[in-house]
């Protein structure tokens, strides 16, 4: 709502470039709350469930659903700093083509591949709630595999962000042609896509790593390893986004 708003009321400059970058500023901020708003409600949930099945872990289940929640508000966070940026920079000095793909392409980057991560990492934390509601005394080792593999689901929305960061801050020559400007614009696309899945993976794996660590405390390890060579291969696409992304920013 803040980016909304700022983007409602304030009084940018008047030129192509400047409403290329605003354009990309919405579009990060948009999308990039979605996976944020999906995933919050998975730990939500269950907190709700288990409290009702056990209400003497109330305070504990409260308290493990507060840190999964603010773990899935990190994809919204690094959306609105490229909208930030995107609306606060100075991009007048660029020329117009090919750089206005590159601020869209930016926002579409973050935003896209912020929506996986924060459903996969509400995810995690949705499995740890029900798995500390079912038994107790796995508070310490169920939290622990939680965070462990909501930062490993966070992956793909760092790859957006830095491919973003890469078409903000990267300096490029004035093209004549269509395919400079859509070289840009597609490396936004590949990564932002490309984050979607990779996300929502890694999370399927930590929510079933969360729940059976709560029914089976001495297999922790073995699940422990079980999920990050799962997640690792979940995480292989993502890296194929990436890779094309750079290609195409790079040498195309």
């Amino acid at each position: 709502m803040i980016v909304a708003l700022m983007l409602l009321f304030i009084d940018f400059s008047n030129d192509l470039i400047t409403a290329a970058a605003l354009l990309g500023a919405g579009i990060s901020m948009g999308f990039g709350a979605i996976g944020s708003g999906i995933g919050s409600g998975f730990p939500a949930g269950e907190a709700c469930i288990g409290t009702a099945r056990q209400p003497e872990l109330a305070g504990s289940i409260t308290t493990n659903m507060l840190i999964g929640s603010a773990v899935c508000q990190t994809p919204a966070i690094f959306s609105m700093v490229v909208a930030l940026m995107l609306m606060f920079m100075k991009f007048s000095h660029a020329p117009l083509n090919p750089t206005w793909a590159a601020l869209i392409g930016a926002g579409i980057s973050t935003g896209l591949a912020a929506i996986g991560s924060g459903i996969g990492g509400g995810m995690a934390a949705g499995g740890s709630c029900e798995g500390i509601s079912r038994q107790p005394r796995s508070v310490g080792q169920v939290t622990t595999i939680m965070l462990v593999g909501q930062a490993v689901a966070q992956t793909p929305s760092i790859f957006g962000l830095l491919v973003s960061f890469i078409l903000m801050f990267k300096a490029f020559p004035e093209a004549t042609t269509v395919s400079a400007a859509m070289a840009l614009l597609g490396a936004g696309i590949s990564m932002g896509f490309g984050g979607i899945g990779p996300g929502i993976g890694n999370g399927m794996a930590a929510e079933s790593a969360a729940k059976w660590v709560a029914r089976n405390l001495e297999k922790t390890g073995d699940l422990m390893r079980t999920m990050l060579v799962g997640q690792a291969v979940s995480q292989s696409t993502a890296i194929y986004a990436m890779v094309i992304s750079l290609v195409l920013i790079f040498v195309v």
